[in-house]
């Protein structure tokens, strides 16, 4: 259930949007899936996204890197060891060089 949302979330990102409430909003959203989603289940909705949304993925846990919660930090760092997993480098040179955060 989480899983599928994490895709939703994922595809539906405002990539490109100048509207920084939307941009929040989603980052907000997408913290409460990614921190919902258990951490054995971690290496199971990475495994199914693409590329692309690993791209995005890691675009939101760095900015949930930059807004810690309680307990976030840690559970983020899961999520970034099998994103880089699967995107290896070129996924963080991707997202820290690109310009439409």
């Amino acid at each position: 259930r989480y899983i599928d949302a994490l895709k939703v979330v994922l595809n539906n990102a405002p990539v490109g949007s100048a509207n920084q409430q939307i941009k929040d909003n989603a980052l907000a959203l997408t913290l409460k899936v990614l921190l919902a989603i258990k951490s054995t289940q971690i290496e199971e909705a990475v495994g199914n996204l693409c590329l692309d949304d690993i791209d995005i993925l890691m675009k939101y846990i760095y900015r949930g890197f930059e807004c810690p919660t309680e307990g976030s930090s840690g559970h983020l760092l899961l999520w970034h060891e099998k994103a880089f997993n699967i995107g290896g480098s070129g996924s963080i040179v991707r997202v820290l060089s690109d310009r439409m955060k």
